[in-house]
């Protein structure tokens, strides 16, 4: 069975609870979630899955959700450890195990497995860019191990500023021109004055903000269902 749990206050995630055989040792975690993954959308596919003896009933023969366990670190779908190489996985494995609520996470660990979703992805994207990482929350769902991450921001930050397509006449400026969202503020009041009309000839197209990215998520992951 499947609950929604939050342990920690605005951490909600999915926990799986199953039961063996008497003859069976258990089953692996990494394998079970691969095979839930290919029958559910991810975010359908539990964060955690905790073997139990059996499941908990009331006296009036019901499942006791109360006393389900909450999962530990065994039940989360970890990969064997690898020590993170070089300074941008490091720096990412110093910031996933705070959000993960995990004691270490390894170049192999996949963000999703250990219990991340949408919203601790917006929270982590945040915190790499006041790290001044270049980092895209869509290369995170495309690209989710702690590796895989850190190679792309690698990527990232090779890329140059935006060429200047600003002429000398210019009376209205639009991001195909320069994109401002790469400018501080500073140098976008410096280009504001130097056009007629000042702000109201300006325009730029801005990122979305952490509870839009969330939403966003949510509705790509939909497919066919309704938003």
């Amino acid at each position: 069975m499947v609950v929604a749990r939050e342990d920690v206050p605005g951490d909600k995630r999915l926990v799986g609870y199953y039961t063996c055989a008497e003859d069976q040792t258990g089953l692996d975690i990494e394998q079970l979630r691969a095979w839930l993954s290919g029958l559910l959308p991810d975010y359908m596919v539990p964060a955690a899955f905790v073997r139990l003896a059996g499941l908990p009933i009331t006296a009036n023969g019901k499942l006791d959700r109360k006393s389900l366990p909450a999962p530990d670190r065994d039940s989360l779908a970890s990969r064997a450890y690898e020590a993170p190489h070089g300074a941008v996985e490091i720096a990412l494995a110093n910031l996933w195990p705070e959000l993960l609520q995990v004691e270490q996470v390894g170049r192999q660990d996949n963000f999703f497995e250990l219990g991340g979703h949408s919203l601790l992805a917006v929270t982590l994207i945040a915190r790499m860019r006041r790290l001044d990482m270049r980092a895209d929350i869509r290369v995170l769902f495309v690209q989710p191990t702690l590796a895989a991450l850190a190679e792309a921001v690698g990527r990232d930050s090779e890329i140059q500023v935006p060429a200047n397509l600003i002429d000398a006449h210019c009376q209205h400026i639009t991001p195909e021109l320069l994109p401002l969202v790469a400018l501080d503020q500073a140098a976008i009041d410096r280009i504001v004055a130097q056009v007629p009309g000042g702000a109201a000839n300006v325009q730029d197209i801005y990122p979305l903000g952490p509870l839009q990215t969330g939403i966003l998520y949510h509705h790509l992951t939909a497919g066919d269902r309704d938003p």
